[in-house]
C-alpha cells in the first residue's frame, strides 16, 4: 500500500501535490487545490474570529484547589 510522504501512513489514495509534487493523504492536504500540508501554509491561517486567546489561564486557580 502506498505511503504518505507527509504523515508516513499506508493510504489506499496519494494524491500529489501540484507545487511540490510530494505524495499526500487525504489528510495531509488540501484536496480541492491538491496542495500537501506543507504547501498550503496551514500553520500560517489566521484563527477563528470567535477564538479568544487566554494571556494567562491560571489566574483563577487559589493555591487550596487540586492542580
Amino acid at each position: 500500500m502506498p505511503i504518505c510522504e507527509i504523515c508516513g501512513m499506508e493510504s489506499a489514495d496519494l494524491y500529489d501535490c501540484s507545487k511540490c509534487g510530494a505524495k499526500f493523504c487525504a489528510e495531509c492536504g488540501d484536496l480541492g487545490h491538491r496542495l500537501c500540508y506543507d504547501c498550503a501554509g496551514w500553520e500560517g491561517r489566521r484563527l477563528d474570529e470567535s477564538w479568544e486567546e487566554v494571556e494567562d489561564w491560571d489566574d483563577g486557580w487559589n493555591d487550596d484547589e487540586p492542580h
